[in-house]
C-alpha cells in the first residue's frame, strides 16, 4: 500500500503486509558542487608546493572518493605542520599560504542556496596562528558574514584547538565544517585564502583544511512517497522499502556546468542501508562493484543522533541522470520494532483457550531511535486474527490503536465453535506496527478448544449410582487423561445446603482447622462462593498464626493460586490466639482476571480484601470448572513455627446456566480421569440424592491444558425427581397398650433411580416404636409398608409420624392416634346395658303410678246407698253445686 499517489509510468512495488511507515522516515536533498583541489585552475600555494619553509611541511591527501569506482580524488585536503620553523628577518615571510580562485555559478533550483564550504581544524601553540579569508579576487573586501571571523591565534600557555569556526581547549572535533553563503556573489570570482603563521622558533602547530567546494545546496528535505515493510526469514528483522519520486534537475546553468551532482539520502539512525536502485527492476546503483559513497555519516544531528546520511555522486553513476526524471528505491534493514506478541489469560502467558474466554494480547514495541521525537516514534498498532474459517474479529470490529510501546489488549473470543467447528482449532494472531520511523510485524498462534460430553448416563440407587460418560474435544477426538468430578444438586429446591469437611487430625500442640464448610457449593456467573472455616486452639497458650488459602484442582492438584493472611495484622484482629475456636468467612468471587477474596472474622465482624496470586493456571470466571480450597494454618511463637495443620474443603461446582441463584448441593463423587478412549466411570454413594424435586447430575472436567468441559448440565447432564408420594391408612381409636398396625403407601416419582430406604414409626412421647429396613422402591413403582407397634399405656391423643433417615429425615406421613381405656367390644355393650337398666327403672315408675288409679275405679263402681267406712280427708269429688 503506497502512502501517496503514484505518478503514471512509475514502477510500483507490492506491499504484502499492508504496513506503511512514516513517509518522513526517509528523506533526500540534492546539491551540485565543484570540488577544488591542488589541480584546480586558480590554485596557488606560497611558498609553492615542494618549496616550503624549513621546519614546515604541507601534506596533501584525499578525503573524497569517486562514486563510480571508489577511487580517490587527489588533493582534496591538506595538513600544514611545523615542528621547528625557520625565523626570517622579514617576519612577513614567516607564513604558509594556500589560495583558490573560486567561481560562483548560478544555482540550479529555487530552494537551493549557494555556499563555499570546507573543513577546518587546527592545533595552535604560543606564537602560531591559522587564518582564512574570502574576498573578491579584485579587492580585499571580506565576503564573510557579520559575526564570523577567520582569525585564530595560539595561546600563551595551553594549546588552542580550532574546529570549524569554534575554539576549544579540547582536541575532539565533531563539526569542523565551515559554510559561507555566497548567493549574492553569483558571477563573481572569489579568492579563498588560508594562512598559517608563526612569530618564534621551536613552536609546533598543525592546521588542516579539506573538501573545499562551491555548492548549490538544497536545504529542503523531500520525503519519500511510500515507505512499507517486508519480512524475511529472520523474524527479528524487517526490511523497509521507500520510494522517492520524481527526482529531476539540471547541472547546466548559464555559463557553467556543475561538475558533481550529489543526492543526500537521510534515514533513521540504527537502520542498515542495504540498497539503492533507480527503479524496481534494474540492478542496484549502490552497492555495485567498487562504487563508493560520496559521503556517509552515522549521525547528522549530534548529539541526538536520530538521523544518518549517505550521499552519492550521481554524475559518476549515470551522467545523463541530470536530464531525466525517475524514481529511486531505497531499502534498509532494521530491528523488528515488535519484540513481543504473547497471548495471555488473566495476565499469564498461555496458548490454550476455550470459547468465550477473555484473550489478552501482550504487545511490546521497542522504538529503534530512542531520541527521536515522540511523534515519529508513535505508530499505529493493528492486531488481526485468523481462524480456520478465515479472518476473525473477536470483538466484532478491527483493532487499531496509536501507541509507542504497545500494551496489553483484551478481546473476547466467540462463545462457541461456530459452523463445522471452524472457530475452534488453531488461530493465528498478527500484530503490525507502522506509521512512524519504526515498522514491525509479528505473528503468534494459539488454539481454541473445548471438551464436550458425548454421552452421560447414570443408574442404580442411593446405595450406589454408577455414572458413565464419554468426553471428546471440539474435533471429535477422545479427550484423554481429563480429570473431573460428578456433582448432584437439587435445582428445584432453592435453598442452600451447606456441606462440611471435618478434620480427622486435630493438633494437640498448636492451632488446627476443625472444619471447612461450603455454604453454597454450586454457584454460577455473577454469584459468590461462601466458605467458612474454624480455627481451634486446644492449648492454653497464646499463638500467632498465618493462614494460607490455596486453590486446588480436583485430586489435590496445586497450581500456584493462593492467598496468605497474617492473622492479627491489618483490620482482622484476632491475635494473639488464645484457647477456643475462631470462625472466619471467605467470600470468593471469580472474575476474568482471577480470584477476588474477602475474608471476614465472624468473631469481630471485621473484613479484609486479601490478594490472590494468579499462579500458573489462573482460576477465571469464563471457564466452568470444579475446584476446592486447602486451608493451612501455621502456628507461630514469634517467628518459630510450632505446627502446621491443613484441611481441604469439599469440591465446589462453578457451572454456567443454573436457573436459580440457590441450589441445594446434594453430593459429589471422588475425582475421575478419562481413559484413552475418553470414557469414564465413577460410583457415587449418597442418600442425599433422595427427596430432590429436580435432581440434576452432571460432570465438570478439565485437561492438562486448562481446557474445560463446556457442556451445560441442563443439556448434557441427567435430570430426575427422587421424591416419594406417600399416604397412610387411617387408624381408629385403640385401647391402651394394645397392638396396632399402620400401613404406609409409597410411590416413587423417579424414572431412573431405585430408592432404598428405612422407614421408622414414631409416637409422641414414646419415640421410635417400629422400623422396617431395606425397603426398595423401583423407579415409578409403588410399595406398601406395614408397621406394627404397641399403643401407649395411657389413654389420650398422640401424634404419630413415619419418616426415613435416608429421605432427608422429614415425615413421610402422620396422623393423630386415639388411645382409650377398654377394649372396643365393651364399648358397645356398656351402652346396651345402660339402656336395659333405664328400661327397668321406667317400668317400675309406671307400675307405682298405676296402683292409685285402680283403687279409684273400684270405688266408682260401688252401689248408690253405700258409704265409705273411712271418710277421705279431702273434699268429696261429688260435691253439690246448690
Amino acid at each position: 500500500m503506497l502512502a501517496a499517489t503514484v505518478p503514471s509510468g512509475v514502477p510500483v512495488l507490492v506491499d504484502p503486509l499492508n504496513v506503511t511507515g512514516a513517509s518522513t522516515a526517509f528523506n533526500y536533498t540534492y546539491s551540485t558542487a565543484d570540488i577544488y583541489t591542488y589541480n584546480t585552475t586558480g590554485f596557488v600555494a606560497t611558498p609553492s608546493l615542494g618549496n616550503g619553509h624549513p621546519g614546515t611541511q604541507l601534506t596533501w591527501f584525499s578525503t573524497i572518493n569517486k562514486t563510480k569506482d571508489g577511487s580517490t580524488i587527489p588533493g582534496t585536503a591538506f595538513n600544514f605542520t611545523s615542528t621547528s620553523p625557520a625565523f626570517n628577518v622579514d617576519h612577513t615571510l614567516d607564513r604558509q599560504e594556500v589560495n583558490w580562485t573560486l567561481t560562483i555559478p548560478q544555482s540550479n533550483c529555487a530552494s537551493c542556496t549557494l555556499a563555499v564550504r570546507f573543513n577546518l581544524f587546527g592545533n595552535l601553540t604560543k606564537g602560531t596562528s591559522e587564518n582564512f579569508t574570502l574576498t573578491p579576487s579584485t579587492n580585499n573586501t571580506s565576503v564573510l558574514p557579520l559575526g564570523i571571523t577567520g582569525i585564530f591565534l595560539g595561546n600563551q600557555t595551553t594549546p588552542v584547538y580550532v574546529c570549524g569556526l569554534t575554539r576549544s581547549t579540547l582536541s575532539a572535533c565533531s563539526q569542523p565544517e565551515v559554510t559561507i553563503p555566497v548567493s549574492k556573489w553569483v558571477g563573481v570570482s572569489l579568492r579563498l585564502s588560508f594562512r598559517f603563521g608563526w612569530n618564534s622558533t621551536n613552536e609546533q602547530m598543525l592546521g588542516s583544511v579539506g573538501e573545499v567546494v562551491v555548492a548549490s545546496i538544497d536545504n529542503t528535505p523531500k520525503k519519500s512517497v511510500s515507505n512499507f515493510m517486508t519480512q524475511g526469514s529472520d523474524p527479528t528483522k524487517v526490511m523497509h522499502t521507500a520510494r522517492f519520486s520524481q527526482i529531476s534537475y539540471n547541472t547546466t546553468v548559464p555559463s557553467h556546468v556543475w561538475s558533481n551532482e550529489v543526492i543526500n539520502f537521510y534515514y533513521p539512525s540504527g537502520y542498515n542501508l542495504t540498497q539503492l536502485a533507480l527503479n524496481a527492476t534494474t540492478n542496484p546503483i549502490f552497492p555495485s562493484g567498487n562504487r563508493a559513497f560520496f559521503e556517509k555519516t552515522a549521525c547528522t544531528d549530534q548529539p541526538l543522533c536520530t538521523q544518518s546520511l549517505i550521499a552519492l555522486n550521481m554524475s559518476d553513476i549515470q551522467p545523463f541522470f541530470v536530464r531525466n526524471s525517475t524514481s529511486i528505491f531505497i531499502t534498509a534493514i532494521s530491528q523488528n520494532s515488535l519484540v513481543r506478541l504473547t497471548p495471555v489469560a488473566s495476565g499469564v502467558a498461555t496458548t490454550f483457550f476455550v470459547p468465550g474466554d477473555t484473550l489478552g494480547v501482550n504487545v511490546t514495541n521497542r522504538p529503534s531511535v530512542a531520541n527521536a521525537p515522540t511523534s515519529l516514534k508513535t505508530g499505529q498498532l493493528n492486531i488481526t486474527f485468523v481462524d480456520r474459517q478465515g479472518p476473525e474479529t473477536p470483538t466484532g470490529q478491527a483493532f487499531s490503536i496509536s501507541t509507542v510501546i504497545g500494551g496489553l489488549f483484551n478481546f473476547t473470543l466467540p462463545s462457541d465453535c461456530g459452523t463445522n467447528n471452524l472457530r475452534c482449532g488453531q488461530w493465528t494472531i498478527t500484530a503490525t506496527f507502522g506509521g512512524g520511523l519504526d515498522l514491525g510485524a509479528m505473528s503468534s498462534s494459539f488454539s481454541v478448544d473445548l471438551i464436550q460430553m458425548n454421552s452421560f448416563n447414570a443408574g442404580g440407587g442411593n446405595n450406589g449410582v454408577t455414572v458413565t460418560g464419554t468426553l471428546t474435544n471440539s474435533s471429535g477426538s477422545a479427550s484423554t487423561a481429563t480429570n473431573g468430578v460428578v456433582f448432584a444438586i437439587d435445582s428445584g429446591t432453592p435453598v442452600n445446603n451447606p456441606v462440611t469437611n471435618t478434620t480427622k487430625n486435630p493438633s494437640s500442640i498448636g492451632l488446627y482447622i476443625s472444619n471447612v464448610t461450603l455454604v453454597n457449593g454450586a454457584f454460577s456467573q455473577g454469584q459468590q462462593l461462601i466458605m467458612t472455616f474454624t480455627l481451634v486452639n486446644p492449648t492454653g497458650s497464646a499463638f500467632n498464626a498465618t493462614v494460607i488459602i490455596q486453590h486446588e484442582w480436583p485430586g489435590s492438584l496445586t497450581h500456584g493460586v493462593n492467598a496468605t493472611i497474617h492473622l492479627g495484622a491489618g483490620i482482622l484482629g484476632g491475635l494473639p490466639f488464645t484457647s477456643g475456636p475462631q470462625a472466619y468467612q471467605a467470600g470468593i468471587t471469580l472474575t476474568p482476571s482471577g480470584v477476588h477474596l474477602v475474608l471476614t472474622s465472624l468473631t469481630t465482624g471485621n473484613s479484609e480484601i486479601v490478594p490472590v496470586t494468579l499462579g500458573a493456571d489462573p482460576v477465571v470466571s469464563t471457564r466452568q470448572h470444579a475446584g476446592l480450597f486447602k486451608i493451612t494454618v501455621v502456628t507461630l511463637t514469634g517467628t518459630s513455627v510450632i505446627s502446621t495443620n491443613s484441611l481441604e474443603s469439599p469440591p465446589y461446582a462453578y457451572v454456567f446456566g443454573l436457573v436459580s441463584a440457590a441450589n441445594r448441593y446434594l453430593a459429589y463423587s471422588s475425582p475421575f480421569s478419562t481413559l484413552p478412549d475418553g470414557k469414564f466411570s465413577i460410583t457415587l454413594k449418597s442418600d442425599s440424592i433422595l427427596a430432590a424435586n429436580k435432581l440434576v447430575m452432571f460432570a465438570l472436567a478439565r485437561d492438562s491444558r486448562g481446557v474445560v468441559l463446556t457442556s451445560s448440565p441442563q443439556n448434557t447432564g441427567l435430570s430426575d425427581s427422587t421424591t416419594l408420594q406417600s399416604t397412610m391408612d387411617s387408624i381408629g381409636p385403640v385401647a391402651e397398650s394394645s397392638s396396632v398396625t399402620a400401613t404406609l403407601h409409597l410411590k416413587s416419582n423417579s424414572t431412573k433411580f431405585t430408592e432404598i430406604i428405612t422407614v421408622d414409626l414414631y409416637v409422641q412421647g414414646s419415640g421410635k416404636l417400629a422400623e422396617q429396613t431395606g425397603i426398595s422402591i423401583s423407579p415409578g413403582t409403588s410399595q406398601d409398608v406395614t408397621l406394627s407397634f404397641k399403643a401407649p399405656s395411657t389413654p389420650g391423643q398422640y401424634a404419630l409420624s413415619i419418616s426415613s433417615p435416608q429421605y432427608g429425615g422429614g415425615p413421610l406421613a402422620g396422623q393423630t392416634l386415639q388411645v382409650t381405656i377398654l377394649q372396643s367390644n365393651l364399648q358397645i355393650l356398656i351402652p346396651a346395658a345402660i339402656g336395659i337398666v333405664a328400661a327397668i327403672i321406667i317400668l317400675g315408675v309406671y307400675l307405682v303410678k298405676r296402683q292409685p288409679e285402680t283403687m279409684e275405679t273400684q270405688e266408682k263402681t260401688k252401689p248408690a246407698g253405700s258409704k265409705s267406712k273411712t271418710p277421705g280427708s279431702g273434699n268429696s269429688p261429688s260435691k253439690s253445686l246448690t
